[in-house]
């Protein structure tokens, strides 16, 4: 997990450099994407137990073109520039984990944490990661017996 305030740090701290997103192993996004939508995403849950949820993430969309666009590119700065225009109208939530909305023809709409980050001399290449959805009440369960009796066995019929 990588906080807005987090990912702005690794921007500033790295001026200049190519900023590449890699979507699943091996597969990026392509060099002429844009950050084309920045949200600060509220969730107001109940889960499955009744209990109430409530938490907020960043999510800033990653788009591209139809067309390529040879002479189009986003290195570090100029994603730090946008921020700064975005920030100007809405701040965005800086202690909030942010998370990229991505897809393409062949990779569904996901939206998507960072698994990590790696930093080369010339380029940041931030990996990011599916979840798999979750049960809130195993989540808060502390002992092993609590993650057991928690959620739905399977054929119990309870949701």
């Amino acid at each position: 997990m990588k906080t807005t305030n987090e990912f702005l740090n690794v921007l500033i701290e790295n001026p200049n450099k190519i900023l590449e997103f890699e979507y699943t192993e091996g597969k990026f996004a392509r060099k002429d994407y844009h950050l084309t939508e920045f949200k600060n995403v509220t969730f107001d849950t109940v889960d499955c137990g009744g209990v109430a949820n409530k938490w907020e993430e960043t999510h800033i969309q990653i788009w591209e073109n139809e067309e390529f666009e040879a002479n189009h590119s986003v290195d570090t700065t100029k994603a730090l520039k946008i921020f700064e225009i975005v920030e100007k109208t809405r701040p965005t939530f800086k202690e909030t984990e942010i998370k990229f909305e991505y897809g393409n023809a062949e990779f569904h709409t996901a939206v998507m944490g960072i698994k990590g980050i790696a930093i080369h001399a010339d380029k940041v290449v931030v990996k990011l990661f599916n979840e798999n959805t979750t049960c809130k009440a195993k989540d808060r369960a502390t002992t092993k017996e609590e993650k057991e009796a928690a959620c739905c066995a399977p054929a119990s019929g309870c949701c």
